[in-house]
């Protein structure tokens, strides 16, 4: 029988072994290399982020140090020793800085804190290093019995003069205040961090006892990596990044690192010893058969992890992108999103509607935004309720909701949006608040297939005219809005170049004397004259009242009624007062009468010469402001006139408080009192009533002789209307001034 050789399986095991053995070593080398990589770049990433957080941290202070010495300046120069003390102690109340300080050339120091100072030397130091401007930054030794540490020393320059300066604010940290930015401990506080200055001192160190010079380290030690000390310490000193693999010092490797600083050429500084990357690499290499008979069950739990925090992050991202934050229901992402769905779903038979609470600030200010956001969610809350779930909503921004609703017809769909209404005033008004909710409704009914984003205008369009209602706030789009809206914006685009070539023009409308029927004044009026075709006012001068054009377009009317006076005096023709009505923009406009007298001024026209009417309403409104500027005018000698009285809410005691030299009853005033005694009787008292204030009462709106007889019975003084003449050219009124009488 022949023997079982056992040779070959010798052999075989023997070089198995030999290559499992040279595969752990060749796994268990790899895993050390790879792991002193990460540490490497670990302790390079941690050294230059910690180095950045210092400069940080200086910049930070030196930012506030800067400001606060700015207040100090302004304040120069300083009266009382006192008041720098209590500067200091203001400043020092943020508790930023651990002590604040000033040092002033002429030996006076003082600080925050009565408690706390500075040896002689420091403040020297500080004196000669702020001389010449600059900042100063340094950390110096402890000083018996003041600090048990060191102290970071910040100072800038006191310069309120911009020439030498009188001193230096400083301000100390301790050395905790700085030192805990070089506490990273990756190698269980077994590594060292420093910072060090171009010679290798250490000026900061998270160690107690720190190394005094970080060369004295590298001369003793033989470095692994390039450069060399030599070179180091070269490439230090001109302000280089040296940057230094490991060394070894005892026969164990360390990690060593430089990043420079921005502040005084320092340097920060870390090491880390290499033995705790061998203990993990070899304890990795005990650990490998047990990994990789776990990592099928780790692969699937993983997976499963994975999975779940997918599905996690979906949930979160559509909460993101399609929740409202405040309310919780669909945001304005998530509406145009289902938009095109939701309509389909409603067979294009919808209407989308916005509508929001009319001054919904009142709630946030009386009763703060906590209660403002409760009346919102709220508001959610019944829209969620109301709503079919076919349809569907949002918060556009604030107290602003869009919605998408089925629409049948207008009565029913009225109706529906007066009982949404009534739920949310029910609903969502506060309990301790009498503010009732007021809401109102923009509607576009959806006829055509236009982008979502021009029904959302055009609903504006139509919020925009019911916020502007009194009672049931709701309004549907009409193609006149946006024809509105396009002349608008036709008209603020040509408004400029208009003015610039003198397309306004001024027409006269004749002011006739009762008594007399003689032409005594006339009313500035202005005509646009655009392309070949008029621009009614009604149409241009409340627009410009809203974007403020009307200052220029008013100062522009009266340099034109100056320039007619002027030339009327210069021609030696007949001269009459004209007046200019002036917007009420102009009643908190500090150059209103400035300007009216540099242009009075500029044609040498008297000032008595062009009367200023102011409308009721804006009186109303402004009543202070309104006797500072008729009290203004009448310094300088211009006529005021209160135009349109009666059209509001006339006031006897508004004309007790102010002076008016003229007041103009509105046309309103007229209208169908040939039929109603009634109105004859309050027209003929209030017009004994103004005379008896001895002021001229002038009607407007005069458009037959029954009222021009009626009026002049009553003691009228002045007519103005279509009886008379209406607005003419300059020319045209010239010709009616030559005639004796106009009735």
């Amino acid at each position: 029988m022949q023997k079982i050789s056992f040779r070959p399986f010798i052999i075989f095991s023997s070089i198995a072994a030999l290559a499992i053995t040279a595969g752990i070593f060749f796994y268990w080398r790899q895993v050390t290399i790879l792991l002193e990589q990460d540490v490497r770049s670990h302790i390079a990433d941690t050294t230059k982020e910690s180095a950045r957080d210092f400069d940080r941290v200086a910049d930070t202070d030196r930012e506030i140090l800067a400001t606060t010495a700015l207040s100090f300046e302004d304040s120069y120069p300083w009266k009382e020793d006192s008041f720098l003390s209590e500067m200091l102690a203001r400043f020092d109340q943020n508790e930023h800085f651990h002590l604040l300080g000033l040092a002033l050339k002429d030996g006076r120091t003082f600080y925050s804190s009565p408690s706390s100072s500075l040896s002689a030397e420091a403040l020297r130091d500080i004196l000669k290093n702020t001389a010449n401007g600059k900042f100063y930054f340094t950390v110096r030794p402890r000083e018996k019995e003041k600090y048990t540490s060191s102290i970071l020393v910040q100072a800038v320059p006191l310069d309120p003069n911009e020439g030498a300066p009188v001193g230096a604010l400083f301000a100390v940290q301790k050395e905790d205040y700085y030192k805990k930015i070089l506490g990273f401990s990756p190698a269980e506080n077994e590594e060292k961090s420093f910072i060090i200055d171009r010679s290798g001192n250490t000026i900061l160190s998270s160690e107690e006892n720190p190394t005094p010079n970080v060369f004295s380290i590298l001369e003793h030690v033989k470095l692994d990596t390039h450069p060399s000390v030599g070179e180091v310490r070269k490439a230090i000193l001109q302000g280089e990044s040296p940057l230094v693999g490991y060394y070894t010092e005892d026969g164990l490797h360390n990690f060593l690192q430089f990043v420079p600083l921005a502040i005084n050429g320092w340097y920060m500084v870390a090491t880390i010893p290499v033995k705790h990357v061998e203990e993990q690499a070899a304890q990795v290499a005990k650990l490998s058969l047990i990994l990789f008979g776990v990592v099928f069950v780790v692969f699937y739990c993983l997976l499963f992890f994975i999975m779940r925090l997918r599905e996690d992050s979906k949930q979160q991202l559509f909460t993101t992108a399609f929740v409202d934050s405040l309310t919780g229901a669909d945001n304005f992402n998530r509406m145009c999103e289902q938009f095109d769905n939701k309509l389909d779903g409603l067979y294009h038979q919808a209407a989308l509607v916005i509508f929001d609470i009319n001054k919904f600030k009142v709630i946030n200010d009386l009763h703060g935004y906590e209660r403002g956001n409760e009346v919102l969610k709220r508001v959610a809350q019944v829209l969620q309720q109301e709503l079919a779930p076919e349809e569907c909503f949002c918060r556009l921004s604030a107290d602003n909701f869009v919605l998408l609703l089925e629409y049948k017809d207008r009565p029913s769909f009225l109706k529906r949006l007066k009982a949404l209404a009534t739920q949310l005033k029910r609903d969502c008004t506060l309990e301790d608040s009498r503010i009732m909710l007021d809401i109102s409704f923009g509607i576009y009914e959806i006829t055509e297939e236009i982008p979502f984003y021009i029904m959302l205008d055009r609903a504006h369009l139509a919020l925009d005219r019911a916020k502007q209602r009194t009672f049931d706030k709701c309004e549907f789009y009409e193609t006149a809005d946006r024809t509105r809206i396009v002349t608008e914006q036709q008209i603020e685009n040509n408004m400029a170049s208009a003015l610039a070539n003198k397309e306004f023009e001024v027409f006269l409308q004749p002011k006739c004397d009762f008594a007399t029927g003689q032409i005594r004044g006339a009313e500035a009026l202005v005509r646009w004259n655009h392309d070949g075709h008029m621009v009614r006012p009604d149409e241009f001068i409340p627009l410009f009242e809203r974007n403020g054009f009307i200052l220029q377009l008013d100062m522009f009317i009266l340099e034109e009624v100056a320039r007619v006076l002027s030339q009327w005096r210069k021609n030696n023709k007949p001269v009459v007062p004209l007046a200019v009505n002036f917007s009420r923009l102009h009643l908190n406009d500090a150059r209103f009468i400035p300007q009216m007298r540099r242009i009075m001024a500029q044609y040498d026209v008297p000032t008595s010469l062009v009367e200023a009417e102011i409308t009721e309403s804006v009186i109303f409104n402004n009543l202070e402001r309104a006797q500072e500027v008729i009290g203004g005018l009448h310094l300088y000698g211009f006529p005021v006139s209160m135009d349109d009285f009666g059209s509001g809410y006339s006031s006897l005691n508004v004309l007790k408080e102010l002076k008016f030299d003229s007041i103009k009853l509105d046309k309103e005033f007229l209208a169908g009192f040939g039929e109603n005694p009634r109105a004859q009787k309050v027209i003929q008292g209030a017009i004994s009533m103004l005379k008896t204030l001895g002021v001229k009462v002038i009607t407007e709106g005069v458009e037959s002789r029954e009222q021009a007889e009626f009026l002049r019975a009553c003691g009228a003084d002045l007519a103005q209307g279509y009886f008379f003449s209406r607005p003419v050219t300059v020319s045209t009124f010239e010709q009616l001034l030559a005639k004796k009488t106009l009735w």
